[in-house]
């Protein structure tokens, strides 16, 4: 058997920028130089300067950033809301929101958005308690209940939703919680009463 080395093919015709790089053959395989296409070459280029005033302006100057635009939003969100009129939430107020149903129908809306995760649509509790029966862990009465939605219950892992949702949002979704007193849920899936059994909703 010969030890001699095959001949390496000549430079592909079709491609006129292979170009053999002298030296760079090894086991009979030659080393051809295909370069990038010049506008590559550019855009590659003009990315690191770019990058040079980016990361000084960004990083070591004033340049406001994705988290300075997002604390700019969250104050104009607390601005707004804070300049919306109060709504009451007593007893009375709350229980004649209980009447109104355009009032629990926007209060469903919120509560399907915000709440079902916790404490199922159908409100038989999954992390949170049921709110079906007639249990309550931190309500007496009516007016608890927005204040549990404003505050949270950290212990218990509820979320605050001040600053979230506005006044007028935190009744609705308050009266539709009452209103949700009484009503089955999926005895499958429903959670054990909790808490103390309290008087019915009145004014």
């Amino acid at each position: 058997m010969s030890d001699s080395l095959p001949t390496p093919p000549p430079p592909t015709e079709d491609i006129d920028h292979d170009i053999l790089i002298e030296g760079h053959t090894y086991d009979g395989i030659q080393e051809y130089d295909n370069p990038l296409p010049g506008w590559w070459k550019w855009i590659f280029i003009l990315s690191i300067v770019y990058a040079v005033p980016y990361t000084i302006w960004y990083h070591f100057m004033d340049g406001n950033t994705v988290y300075d635009k997002y604390k700019v939003d969250e104050a104009a969100k607390a601005a707004r809301i804070a300049a919306m009129p109060e709504v009451e939430t007593s007893d009375n107020a709350l229980f004649a929101m209980l009447q109104d149903d355009a009032a629990l129908k926007a209060g469903q809306a919120i509560y399907d958005a915000n709440c079902a995760v916790c404490h199922q649509k159908d409100g038989g509790g999954l992390v949170g308690p049921n709110l079906t029966d007639d249990h309550y862990i931190n309500v007496k009465s009516l007016a608890d209940i927005p204040k549990i939605v404003e505050e949270g219950v950290i212990a218990k892992g509820m979320t605050p939703w001040k600053g979230i949702l506005d006044p007028k949002q935190i009744a609705q979704v308050s009266a539709y919680v009452a209103s949700m007193r009484g009503t089955t849920p999926d005895a499958t899936k429903a959670k054990a009463a909790e808490g103390e059994v309290i008087p019915p909703w009145g004014p």
